[in-house]
């Protein structure tokens, strides 16, 4: 199935797993954090995969990403991406730290930022898994900061993508009243879709 034909009643379950999806990740990342994690509501959007960098300020934007390709019963692959500003939030809250302490990104700092990205990834795909009853993975996780251009253009090209869709899930995470914006992408195989669908009973 081509993401772009998607009717209204699917992108609404495509929603709903979104969401479910995002609650895990606050869970994990409050037990990563050993604090409390609140989140907004997801906002889920489906765009051409050639939009992402307009929604992300543009081609030549500098954001941090975490890539996984995906494992098991669906393919494709997920990105997770922060612009640098909330890239060291995160990185200062895994160290502990007042927000804004970190002005770059050093080798530790990347380490613990791939390794949040890890747990969130997982977390989503874990639910995702469960609710639709998928065996389903995300694969080792490959950290970048690029322009979200360039980030795209390797990924697109390293997973072979046979669609030209994405499907978007902004999240804000709440965590001792500091703010921590995030994107996710899937970009799906069109038949790994057809799948998730079919196991949700909305195809």
């Amino acid at each position: 199935m081509d993401p772009t034909h998607l009717s209204p009643l699917q992108m609404d379950a495509l929603g709903e797993v979104g969401s479910i999806g995002a609650g895990h990740a606050a869970t994990a990342l409050s037990q990563l954090l050993g604090t409390a994690v609140d989140i907004e509501v997801p906002v889920i959007r489906l765009l051409p995969v050639a939009e992402v960098p307009t929604v992300l300020g543009g081609p030549e934007n500098l954001v941090g990403a975490v890539y996984s390709r995906l494992l098991g019963d669906l393919s494709g692959a997920l990105l997770f991406v922060q612009p640098r500003k909330d890239l060291l939030v995160l990185a200062d809250l895994l160290r502990s730290r007042e927000p804004g302490t970190a002005k770059s990104l050093g080798a530790s700092e990347e380490g613990l930022v791939v390794h949040a990205a890890g747990v969130l990834q997982s977390a989503y795909i874990a639910a995702i898994a469960r609710l639709a009853e998928l065996a389903v993975l995300p694969g080792p996780p490959q950290f970048a900061f690029d322009m979200i251009g360039a980030i795209l253009e390797f990924v697109t090209i390293e997973v072979g993508m046979k669609a030209d869709s994405a499907i978007l899930i902004t999240t804000r995470f709440l965590a001792t009243e500091t703010v921590v914006d995030a994107s996710l992408f899937y970009l799906p195989d069109p038949d790994s879709l057809d799948v998730l669908l079919g196991r949700l009973g909305i195809v």
